[in-house]
């Protein structure tokens, strides 16, 4: 009985060995996963970081060169807007260039790009190569030459305060409240005036331009309700709009700034 009983005993000895053994596997096994997940996880980070680095010194080192084709106009010189710019060289850059926007006591000061597509220029810069910093593009449904009921103009708002992250100063009244937009083309030239800014989840409301009288004065009067800042500006119906659209602090939410 009892060579029976001490058999019987090494053999739940064993088990139990053999049980701490597998468990130890399984720990080992599970380990090493999650030490290869931490490394994956690690260099993805890396990675991350290295593209949003060369992103931020490739804008830097595209805004020193198109600094060259942007000038002052001299005081006292006879020319509508602030800047005179070169598009004859932007072209030459990329023939995607329709415009530039330029709104003072900013840093928006940039190249204002179209292609067919609006994911394209949302991780492009001008001269078309990866940036996670993007350009300033119109929307690929608007006319070039401003003249429809409401021009859509989107950005980035970065944290570097680059691209149309000054648009959240506007929004929250750093700017003041008597704010133009001055918009060049190759032939043209155009003054906004703002007239609301607010936030709200994305939306194609703000897009639209194919209004009757009534539907557009009704959006304008919507928009100036919304409005967090009383914007010193005159409300003409009859006036085109001109709408700048960036993503808030979050993401999930988009600022709107309209005016005309």
């Amino acid at each position: 009985m009892k060579g029976k009983h001490f058999d019987t005993r090494r053999k739940k000895g064993k088990r139990i060995k053999n049980k701490e053994k597998e468990q130890k596997k399984k720990l080992g096994i599970f380990s090493k996963v999650v030490l290869t997940i931490s490394i994956l996880v690690f260099f993805s980070c890396l990675a991350i970081i290295g593209f949003w680095l060369y992103s931020n010194n490739e804008l830097d080192r595209i805004e020193e060169e198109l600094s060259y084709l942007v000038t002052e106009v001299p005081e006292g010189e006879e020319q509508e807007g602030s800047i005179k710019v070169n598009f004859e060289e932007l072209k030459k850059i990329n023939s995607d260039v329709i415009g530039w926007i330029y709104i003072k006591d900013t840093d928006i000061n940039y190249p204002i790009l179209q292609t067919d597509d609006n994911e394209y220029y949302l991780k492009k810069s001008i001269n078309k190569t990866y940036s996670s910093c993007g350009s300033i593009f119109l929307d690929c449904k608007t006319k070039k030459d401003f003249s429809e009921k409401n021009t859509v103009i989107y950005g980035h708002n970065l944290k570097n305060q680059k691209m149309f992250a000054d648009l959240a100063k506007v929004y929250n009244g750093e700017v003041g409240e008597n704010i133009e937009v001055e918009i060049y083309t190759e032939n043209n030239f155009k003054k906004y005036k703002i007239f609301t800014c607010y936030m709200e989840e994305p939306n194609l409301n703000v897009i639209q331009k194919n209004w009757n009288d009534e539907e557009k004065q009704e959006f304008i009067d919507n928009a100036i309700k919304k409005s967090k800042i009383d914007f010193n500006c005159d409300i003409d119906y009859g006036k085109n709009l001109l709408t700048l659209i960036t993503c808030d602090s979050t993401g999930k939410e988009r600022i709107i700034v309209h005016a005309m």
